[in-house]
C-alpha cells in the first residue's frame, strides 16, 4: 500500500522546466554572419572550454571541450561585429538538439547552445552606437531629471 502512495507522489512531482547553461572560453573559428532565406541574421561558432585535472600519475592535464553555439538576430550581428577567432567570451544560453537528413539521405543529429547573452571579455573602446542587444540604455544625467517628488510623497 505504501509503495502505491509513494509512486503516486513521485508521479505528481512538479519538476521545474530549466534549460540554462553558462560557460566561458575562446571562440575557436572565424565568425561569419549569414542570413536565412527570410533575412534573419544568424551566426554559428564554437567555443573552446578548457578543464584542468590531475591524471592517474598526479600530473596536471588539460581537456578541451568544443561547444557549438548559434546566435540569432541582434546577438548574431553583435557577435559578428565585435568578436573574432580567439576572443575570450562568457556565453549564456540554452541547449537544443535538432535532427535533419543530409545530402546523402543520412539522418543526422546535433546538439548546440542557442545564445541568449554573450559577454566579451576583451576590452575595446566602444564604437558610437554599438551596444550589446540586451544592454540597458543609460539613464540621463542627474541634472537633466525633473524631480517633482517631495518627502511627503514617500509612503513611510
Amino acid at each position: 500500500m505504501w509503495q502505491r502512495i509513494e509512486e503516486k507522489k513521485m508521479a505528481d512531482l512538479k519538476v521545474p522546466r530549466l534549460n540554462k547553461c553558462i560557460f566561458s572560453g575562446r571562440i575557436g573559428n572565424d565568425v561569419e554572419l549569414k542570413y536565412t532565406p527570410k533575412g534573419t541574421p544568424v551566426v554559428r561558432f564554437v567555443v573552446a572550454c578548457d578543464r584542468r585535472y590531475k591524471d592517474e600519475t598526479e600530473q596536471w592535464q588539460t581537456a578541451t571541450s568544443w561547444i557549438d553555439c548559434v546566435a540569432w538576430r541582434k546577438w548574431a550581428e553583435f557577435i559578428a561585429n565585435q568578436t573574432h577567432k580567439g576572443s575570450a567570451v562568457i556565453v549564456e544560453g540554452r541547449i537544443e538538439t535538432r535532427n535533419w537528413t543530409d545530402q546523402n539521405n543520412q539522418n543526422r543529429k546535433t546538439t548546440e547552445v542557442i545564445v541568449d547573452v554573450l559577454h566579451s571579455l576583451e576590452w575595446k573602446p566602444r564604437e558610437e552606437g554599438v551596444t550589446p542587444p540586451n544592454e540597458e540604455v543609460p539613464l540621463p544625467a542627474e541634472e537633466t531629471l525633473h524631480h517633482n517628488t517631495t518627502t511627503d510623497d514617500v509612503p513611510f
